[in-house]
């Protein structure tokens, strides 16, 4: 099976899954054969990709016209990455990160009013582009090498946060502060030092301390434009925790505003899984473990339940390497423990929740 964004579908495809919305309602069924009526359902669904049967070709009597077993062998991230909406994805978005490093800058160094609707205009259609909230992580998970401390990662937050606030059904301005929340959340470490923001060792004490003024500055070059607080709080208040755990001022609960929320989950799942020049990228599922382990003591439960929820979705059909040593592909998500899901290895399954000590070590 392959995966296809709505907007390439056509008559005579086939669907190879169960077609859901984003509030779990069976939009189609396994083995429909769609038609013009067909794709206009998924598509009024907000539905952005489904899987479709390949295509079975002729036998053909000539050596070269057969499919290398290699091919055969794909996984579902080595297909993302060899396919073309990959590359155009990754090309934009890193022509994206380095117009943001333009812009912020301007920012910073200008007293010109920030322009949210031209800020978030490029990362709407970068979420546009991976086929909206299905496919983004398609892309996000397979671009995490490819990120920098400060541009592409606000980059993925923005994009990140988007999806969970789509998610949450939130309304479409809540959406677009959201995503320019996560633009700009960072734009305090525009003024940290670079030596501290590529150090290829874990920060200091002291160095950790002046780090964390990037909120505070950030805040500062803000305070005085004409744009939502709700984004000048989500500058200020990413690192808080709802337990009273976070900085710089300790808030907890309700004192926390709802935006910062939803960019705090996005910035940590971000940060966690992507490359630096201090640390490894984290496989996705230790985060996902993570944050089950102490996560809703941490982040507010509407906002983190709703992303895991979702986000473990997005890996079905994805091949992993168990820390047995086995590869296998996701068949199954465990509700209720999901950072614990069903691994299809050949002809057998690995409840991994069942057998406590195997984990998931790396999705490839």
């Amino acid at each position: 099976m392959k995966l296809v964004t709505t907007s390439n579908l056509k008559d005579g495809m086939v669907l190879a899954s169960n077609v859901y919305s984003l509030d779990d309602q069976l939009v189609l069924k396994k083995g429909t054969v769609l038609d013009d009526n067909a794709i206009k359902r998924i598509k009024s669904f907000s539905v952005y990709n489904v899987f479709i049967e390949e295509e079975k070709k002729p036998a053909q009597k000539t050596f070269e016209s057969e499919p290398s077993q290699y091919d055969l062998n794909l996984t579902h991230s080595e297909r993302v990455k060899r396919s073309p909406e990959f590359a155009l994805f990754k090309a934009d978005i890193e022509k994206n990160a380095s117009a943001l490093r333009n812009k912020m800058q301007y920012i910073v160094n200008s007293d010109v009013p920030v322009n949210v609707d031209s800020l978030i205009d490029p990362v709407l259609n970068l979420f546009e582009e991976a086929g909206g909230t299905v496919g983004i992580f398609d892309m996000l998970n397979n671009l995490h090498v490819y990120s920098d401390a400060v541009y592409m990662h606000s980059l993925n937050v923005a994009l990140i946060g988007n999806t969970i606030a789509r998610w949450m059904k939130l309304k479409e301005n809540e959406i677009e502060l959201v995503t320019a929340a996560g633009l700009l959340h960072d734009i305090g470490k525009t003024l940290m030092p670079e030596e501290l923001l590529n150090k290829t060792q874990p920060l200091t004490e002291y160095e950790e301390k002046i780090m964390r003024t990037h909120v505070t500055k950030g805040y500062d070059i803000l305070k005085d434009q004409n744009i939502d607080d709700h984004i000048k709080n989500a500058v200020i208040m990413h690192h808080e925790r709802v337990d009273g755990s976070g900085y710089p001022f300790k808030l907890s609960g309700n004192k926390i505003d709802d935006i910062a929320k939803i960019i705090m989950v996005a910035d940590v799942y971000d940060e966690m899984t992507s490359l630096r020049t201090y640390k490894k990228p984290m496989c996705a599922f230790k985060v996902i473990e993570a944050f089950e382990y102490e996560g809703f003591r941490k982040y507010d439960p509407d906002v983190l339940m709703t992303f895991l929820s979702h986000i473990v979705n997005t890996f079905i059909a994805n091949r992993v390497r168990l820390s047995n040593g086995l590869e296998g592909d996701i068949v199954f998500i465990n509700p209720d423990h999901l950072s614990k899901p069903l691994i299809k290895v050949k002809e057998k399954y690995i409840d991994l929740y069942q057998i406590k000590d195997v984990t998931i070590e790396e999705v490839i």
